[in-house]
Parts: C-alpha cells; structure tokens; sequence
C-alpha cells in the first residue's frame, strides 16, 4: 500500500522518541495551532513532519516558518496533491522514531497526550494501534462533546473482529511501531477518506486497536473538512471493509472495491433503502453537529429531528455516549474549570 518518495538524507542525530506525522491542505486557519500542540507536549523528544499536500493558501509558508524556530520540525511540500494518506506514507518514510504517531493538522493535542500513548504502547505489545477518546470542538476550542471511539479493552477489540466489525481509533490520535507499519505497507495512498479504518482494518491482523478512555484531542468541527466534504464516500468504504472482513471470516474470497461496489449497484431495493437510510441518518447528525458547533439552534434541531427519523437508535446512542453520559459530562464541566 506504501506510496513513498525516496527517503531525503538527513543530518545524524539523535533518534527521537515519536515521530508525529501531520499532512496538512489548505490548513492555514489551523495549522499554526495544531504544530504548537505537538511542540509544547511533556514529551518533548519528537520530530514533527509535516507534508504540504500542494496548498493554495499560507500553509506551506506557515510550515516553513516553523521549521526555521525549531529544529525538531521537517516540511515538505508534494509536487501535485496527492491526498492525506499518500502525504502522510511520505512523512513516513522520512521518519526516524521507532514510534509513529498521527496528528491532523486543523486539530489539538492535549499536553500529555504523547507522553500517555508512549508509555502505554511501550509496557503493551500486544497493541498494534494505540489511540484516545477525543473531544469534539468549535472554532474557539470549547468542547462540544465526547467522542469515544474505539474499544478500550484487548476483549472488547477481539469481541469486534469476531462480529466481522472493523476497529479503528481516530486517525489524529493514533500512534503505532513503525517496524509494523512498514510490514503492512502503510496507508491506502490511492484513498481519499476513511484511509484510517482500512489501514487500522489490516494492523489488526497483528495486534489490538485500542483507544485510551479519555479525551486526549480537540476534533474540530467544520464544514470543509475531509470527513464533511467526503461523507458518502467514507461511508461506503466503510461498508466495504466489513464485507472484505466478512470474506476473511468465513474464509471465501476477498472481493475487491471494484466487486463491491458493482455487487452493491445491483443489490435489491430494500437493501440500497437500507443503506439510504442509515447513511441520511449518520449525514443528518454530522451536520447536526456542525450546526451546534456553529451556535445555530434551529439547524441542529432539523438536523437532528432529520437524522433520529431515519435512525433513531443510532441518534439515541451518539447523543447519550456524546453529550448525556456520565463521563461526557464530566469532559464538558472539566473544559469550563
């Protein structure tokens, strides 16, 4: 899956602990205040790289800057735009920690989040992907709600894959081996979206995906996002790997996208009813959320009242595991301290 330039020479130095690998488009709102987060961590024996995927604004300038202050920061910018999961196989290559760790470049780490993952990852290797819970947030930092995405238990995780279930953690929170990123050929450099589920999809054939209990991320919430911007596309990714994780189960064949997505063109009414249904529903509470990240109360209420008609329990879930649930609460009282 690796999609890779040839590894740049680099001056000998000492080996950092983590290497946090950001690709960044068009980030120029974001970026400056996503690569302070990295750097002020209590960890602080890192390297940044971060790739500019051939931006049309300030990034690329922004990078540079950065680059210039502090020395634990390498950019590089693509000769065409090549998409965030070839970007970040690039960053990748240049990377010389034994550790890799993610990090989108529109959101926050919390302090201690590299520290945490590290010491974790290192006394656990049966973990193949270590990532956190995050906080859902607008554009002035106040969190909105809990995500908690990703089994937290090895149980649970196994649990999952014996449902036929892909595990994933959020992309920007993952950290993972590079000597098994590298067995599995990095990411799905021809994908646009979802790349972090098909590629935490094949890192769980030799480990656990798990995901710290708690918020050790800012996610922030905006219209032109990658996630926003290629909702249905994701979504059928998504569908696609539990049918490939099914194949693998009951030891048939792995289709192909190409078999999969032909095979679902010519499935029957009742089915592409279903998958409308639950995809409106899941879209409906994305824009929800954004609604509510931008303080407009009447669209998230429509929204809202839009994604609950067409799947009410996974409405009733998110909302309670987001907003109403004990430790969601407690996120949001904590945020306001």
């Amino acid at each position: 899956m690796t999609d890779v330039a040839a590894k740049p020479k680099r001056k000998t130095e000492r080996v950092p602990v983590v290497s946090v690998l950001m690709p960044a488009y068009n980030a120029e709102p974001y970026i400056a205040r996503a690569i302070d987060s990295i750097l002020e961590q209590t960890l602080a024996d890192i390297e940044l790289i971060v790739g500019d995927d051939q931006s049309t604004d300030g990034t690329w300038d922004l990078i540079q800057t950065y680059a210039t202050k502090d020395k634990r920061v390498h950019g590089f910018r693509n000769e065409e735009n090549r998409g965030q999961y070839a970007t970040t196989n690039r960053a990748a290559a240049m990377a010389r920690a034994p550790l890799l760790a993610g990090m989108d470049a529109d959101d926050v780490s919390l302090p201690t989040r590299l520290e945490k993952q590290v010491e974790l990852l290192e006394a656990r290797p049966e973990i193949a992907v270590l990532g956190s819970y995050v906080s859902h947030a607008n554009d002035s930092e106040e969190i909105l709600s809990l995500s908690p995405t990703g089994p937290t238990t090895v149980a649970e995780f196994e649990e999952l894959r014996r449902r036929g279930e892909p595990t994933l953690v959020f992309g920007g929170t993952a950290m993972y081996r590079r000597e098994l990123f590298e067995k599995v050929g990095g990411f799905d450099g021809s994908l646009r979206t979802a790349g972090d589920l098909e590629f935490c999809d094949r890192m769980a054939d030799h480990g656990a995906i798990i995901a710290m209990p708690e918020p050790l991320l800012l996610y922030r919430i905006y219209s032109s996002s990658n996630v926003m911007l290629r909702f249905r596309e994701g979504r059928r990714t998504h569908r696609y790997l539990e049918a490939r994780r099914r194949a693998r189960l009951g030891g048939v064949p792995l289709p192909s996208r190409e078999e999969f997505v032909t095979t679902e063109a010519n499935s029957p009414w009742w089915h592409k009813l279903r998958i409308w249904m639950e995809d409106a529903s899941q879209y409906n509470y994305r824009q929800a959320g954004l609604a509510y990240a931008q303080g407009d109360t009447l669209r998230t209420a429509i929204r809202l009242l839009a994604a609950a008609l067409t799947g009410p329990i996974h409405v009733a879930k998110r909302v309670w595991d987001q907003r109403l649930s004990p430790q969601a609460r407690r996120t949001r009282r904590i945020s306001l301290q």
